[in-house]
C-alpha cells in the first residue's frame, strides 16, 4: 500500500475501531432516536455508512459512473450486529482496493457524484474524513441520548 494511502487506511481503522466501541450494547430505541427532528438517527447514519463503504470502491472502479441517486445513499440496517456483519466485508473489499492503488492512478480523474475535480487520491481522503465525520456523529448522538435519558455513558466511551 502506498504511504499516503496507508495513512488515510490507518485513519479509517481507527474510526471503525471507534465506531465499534460506540455502539457496545446499543438498544433498539438508541438507534431510532433522534436528538432533534432533523437529524438522523444512529440507524439511518449507519446505513449511510454501509452504502459508503461499497460506494467508494465502485467510484474508484468508474462502476455506474460514480453516481448515486439520493434515495440510494442508506442500506437496512436491523441492528448493531447485522450492521457489523454487513460492514465487515465492505470494509476489507475498500481495503484490498485501497492496497491496489499505484502511485500513477491517484491523479486520475473519477466522477464523484456531480462534484468537480475528484481524483483517485481525493476520494481516499474523504473517504477517511466521511467515516471519522459519521462516526463522530454517532458517538454525540448516542452521548445526547445517554444525557437526556440517563443511560450508562461509560459503556460505550470510557474516556
Amino acid at each position: 500500500m502506498l504511504d499516503i494511502v496507508r495513512a488515510y487506511d490507518a485513519l479509517a481503522e481507527a474510526q471503525v475501531g471507534i465506531l465499534r466501541r460506540t455502539l457496545t450494547d446499543i438498544t433498539a430505541e438508541e438507534l431510532d432516536w433522534r436528538p432533534h427532528a432533523a437529524a438522523n438517527a444512529i440507524r439511518w447514519i449507519l446505513g449511510h455508512h454501509l452504502w459508503y463503504e461499497g460506494w467508494v470502491v465502485d467510484v474508484l472502479d468508474d462502476v455506474a459512473g460514480g453516481r448515486a441517486e439520493a434515495g440510494e445513499r442508506i442500506r437496512p440496517v436491523v441492528d448493531a450486529d447485522g450492521f457489523w456483519a454487513a460492514f465487515t466485508p465492505l470494509v476489507a473489499r475498500r481495503r484490498e482496493r485501497f492496497a491496489a492503488i499505484e502511485q500513477a492512478e491517484l491523479d486520475r480523474p473519477v466522477t464523484y457524484l456531480d462534484a468537480e475535480g475528484y481524483t483517485v487520491g481525493k476520494v481516499v481522503r474523504t473517504h477517511a474524513g466521511h467515516l471519522t465525520g459519521h462516526t463522530w456523529q454517532v458517538k454525540y448522538v448516542r452521548g445526547a441520548y445517554s444525557r437526556a435519558f440517563g443511560t450508562d455513558k461509560r459503556v460505550f466511551d470510557p474516556m
